[in-house]
């Protein structure tokens, strides 16, 4: 735990450089986020990376269970939560009876608009001097900041090597030299050109251009040190650089820049073509947790791929698509473009049949209370992915998911930072006063603590409950001190508690809620 704040310390020294995310693990003492390059102003630890706050005041009565069927011997759930609440209708009705409009439109599209252009992620030095943005770099960026950026990686190499664990075993330093010595750090001039390009499956994003795994115990399979986030199919990029050994690119993303490998990247012969590509006229969202592509025989560079939940495709009109793709006929499907990568690297877009039976939305849902809760109820009880590890996702990398598939793009960290949209501080409250702010937010606001990001989803008996990816956490009866190793998405109320015994609710530090202030 000494070394995983220690870590957060140095990132966020270096202006969230290499940037943790919100741990998701709800105080349970492991590394504390997203490691990758990221966001625009230095913030304290108190936001959304660090630990615990003062005593618990009594837990209010819990509610009386409803009758529990016959499925509850089958599905484990915490003490407070009943059957019927593990449905998006128990709390949609619930929303209702308390006097909530849950087809309230909380944001259209213009707001939403608004909202993305005010959040656009700037790279920052640690002094605030500003880099770039990823929609701002045009040509080239400077030697200077390249250098800032992978000398950056390298201050993350662990002090003592033997505290971490490559197949099981005690690294080395001359294992981490040798991973440094691949960044191509030497190569770097006065000025970088820059290369345009896309995403063209899902990945992992790293820290030195490799895919090895370590971890800070021998046993560890969940919080690889070398991750920095998850790469998502079919959006832009700008690559910076490659490595020593020709197998990665340093590229950066929305609010993040990392090594991913050279086959996810596609490139786009020029800045236009990479800009004209971002603004689809008509496009197609996956709204279900995620869809597989099948496996296409005539097509073998989309074939079997994993889609997640807010990919977006452009769509092709039925007046424009052809008839027959790979000997397939197109009824009963949308037929999306998506880009693949040629055998000369650039982009070579490809046709692909989604059936219509999928959970998908032409466009984007409409921003409501009861969409938000629906959405995040597909991903109840998926597998915690620390920075989008094993194909799931961590708590800010949900809400990310979730929000995605109305178009908001929110930040893959410091997400309590956004602005122009209702925010209400939670940190000088007591607890009377908490329940009240909180029980006063649409169903699907996000509530985060020092450490975790949750999904507000309503109130039962003035008891107020979230769903979140959560690593540990323990009961929320007073005197239940056993952690519970979670690592899956989970329902709780905020009465779950904190390895500290203080319960989230007590802990928690902001809200948002996704309406123009």
């Amino acid at each position: 735990m000494e070394n995983a704040y220690k870590i957060a310390a140095v990132i966020l020294v270096m202006a969230m450089l290499t940037a943790t995310a919100a741990s998701c693990k709800g105080g349970d003492g492991q590394p504390s986020g997203d490691q990758a390059t990221e966001l625009t102003i230095p913030v304290s630890l108190n936001s959304e990376t660090s630990d615990e706050t003062a005593p618990s005041e009594p837990l209010p009565s819990v509610p009386s269970p409803t009758p529990i069927p016959a499925d509850a011997d089958y599905v484990r759930m915490l003490s407070d939560v009943t059957v019927d609440m593990m449905n998006c209708d128990y709390w949609i009705a619930t929303g209702v009876a308390n006097g909530i409009d849950m087809d309230e439109i909380l944001m259209d599209a213009d707001q939403i608009a608004a909202f993305n252009e005010a959040n656009v992620t700037t790279f920052e030095r640690g002094d605030g001097t500003g880099m770039f943005s990823l929609r701002d770099i045009d040509g080239t960026v400077s030697g200077d900041d390249m250098r800032f950026l992978l000398e950056a990686n390298r201050g993350q190499i662990p002090e003592n090597p033997s505290d971490y664990y490559l197949n099981g075993s005690p690294t080395t330093a001359s294992y981490w030299q040798a991973l440094a010595a691949l960044d191509n750090l030497d190569s770097v001039g006065d000025e970088v050109p820059v290369r345009y390009a896309y995403t063209v499956k899902s990945a992992t994003l790293r820290l030195f251009p490799t895919e090895d795994r370590v971890f800070e115990g021998s046993d560890d399979q969940y919080f690889d040190y070398l991750l920095f986030s998850e790469c998502m199919p079919y959006r832009p990029a700008v690559i910076l650089l490659e490595s020593t050994d020709g197998n990665y690119y340093y590229a950066v993303f929305d609010s993040y820049a990392a090594w991913v490998r050279k086959d996810v990247i596609a490139f786009c012969h020029d800045r236009d073509e990479w800009v004209a590509r971002q603004n689809m006229e008509q496009y197609l969202t996956v709204t279900e947790r995620e869809i597989r592509l099948g496996n296409d025989p005539y097509s073998p560079a989309t074939s079997n791929l994993v889609l997640p939940m807010g990919t977006k495709m452009e769509l092709v009109p039925v007046s424009e698509a052809p008839s027959f793709i790979g000997q397939r006929s197109t009824y009963g499907d949308y037929v999306v473009k998506v880009p693949t990568r040629g055998s000369d690297g650039y982009i070579a877009d490809e046709y692909v049949l989604i059936p219509f039976s999928d959970d998908v939305t032409v466009g984007v849902i409409p921003l409501t209370p009861a969409n938000v809760v629906r959405q995040a109820f597909k991903l109840l009880g998926d597998r915690y992915g620390w920075g989008g590890d094993l194909q799931a996702n961590d708590c800010t990398g949900i809400s990310r998911e979730i929000y995605s598939t109305f178009g908001v793009q929110l930040p893959r960290t410091r997400q309590s930072l956004v602005t122009g949209v209702h925010k209400v501080s939670l940190t000088d409250m007591n607890e009377a006063e908490r329940l009240d702010a909180i029980g006063q937010l649409a169903p699907g606001s996000l509530v985060a603590m020092s450490g975790h990001m949750t999904i507000y989803i309503g109130n039962v008996n003035g008891r107020p409950y979230v769903i979140s990816s959560v690593g540990g956490l323990s009961e929320p009866a007073p005197g239940s001190t056993d952690r519970i190793t979670m690592n899956s998405v989970v329902l709780s109320s905020m009465y779950v508690r904190l390895r500290s015994q203080k319960t989230w609710l007590e802990s928690m530090s902001t809200a948002v809620e996704f309406r123009p202030e």
